[in-house]
């Protein structure tokens, strides 16, 4: 069985998708988080999960800005699928405006 590269570990720093551009980058210090952020705005977090369903491979926890200590709203094998579900279904935080 071959290990799809998109599920590999570190995930980024760098994800294009639909007309985004999103850096991820590891949560201070974790190994097992990351920041999704596109230009000035905050999308969630990316972290490893526990595999589901008996599948060997790593699992991506998706988890929303603001919702980053509850339960994850979606686990899926993919750092790249769980990046393109907070560019989808998110809605980015932004600084207040001075």
């Amino acid at each position: 069985m071959t290990i799809d590269s998109r599920a590999a570990l570190p995930p980024g720093p760098t994800y294009d998708y639909g007309g985004h551009s999103v850096r991820i980058a590891p949560e201070p210090g974790s190994n097992t988080r990351w920041r999704v952020t596109e230009d000035d705005g905050y999308l969630g977090i990316i972290a490893t999960a526990d595999p589901v369903k008996g599948e060997p491979e790593v699992h991506f926890a998706v988890h929303f800005a603001g919702e980053e200590d509850i339960p994850p709203t979606k686990i899926v094998p993919l750092w790249t699928t769980a990046v393109e579900f907070l560019i989808d279904a998110g809605e980015p935080q932004r600084p207040p405006v001075t």
